[in-house]
């Protein structure tokens, strides 16, 4: 059987599997398409509490995890990811459909050891990645949030938050929240 490749922007189709390719970005905004929508990232003090049980993956797209929103209460939905491991050079890659009355979205990535070093990328619906954000020196974690330069709010669906390993010492362990509000 044929199969025939077709390449249109960042898609690649063969025949009825789609996959979206994209690369890790290091230390800068890069805008890889022109945006509809530009967005502020702003770093927060406060931490998100997790649990493992509270984790929600809907399925596995080749080394992309599906990540499915909750409700946590009438306007807030949430997503979590406990205790997964990642060592030097790895990239763990996560995707969530964010709704498109989402006013803002918070994420939280935190992990054990201070001594080590984790960043976070994350992409819009567009593929704009912001990014990527390391924590300050002697921190084992990241608070963000993300809400529109302009207009109310965020640009609907897919949205990806990739975990690098920077700087790492044998196997971390990490937790990766997000929640958008609407």
């Amino acid at each position: 059987m044929n199969q025939n490749i077709y390449i249109l922007s960042s898609y690649i189709f063969f025949g009825d599997f789609m996959t979206t390719s994209y690369k890790e970005n290091t230390d800068q905004e890069v805008n890889s398409t022109p945006s509809e929508q530009e967005y502020i990232v702003e770093s927060l003090k406060d931490d998100f509490v997790c649990t493992k049980s509270a984790s929600s993956s809907i399925s596995i797209e080749e080394d992309v995890e599906l990540l499915e929103f909750t409700r946590a209460s009438e306007n807030s939905f949430e997503i979590c990811l406990a205790e997964v491991s990642i060592v030097k050079g790895q990239t763990r890659y996560n995707k969530a459909y964010v709704v498109s009355n989402a006013i803002y979205l918070d994420i939280s990535l935190s992990w054990r050891s201070t001594k080590n070093i984790l960043s976070l990328t994350i992409y819009s619906p567009t593929n704009v990645s912001y990014g990527s954000y390391k924590p300050p020196a002697g921190s084992n974690s990241l608070v963000l949030r993300i809400k529109p330069k302009t207009g109310t709010y965020l640009q609907g669906g897919y949205w990806k938050l990739n975990v690098y390993g920077a700087s790492i010492s044998g196997t971390e362990y990490y937790t990766l929240r997000a929640a958008y509000h609407t």
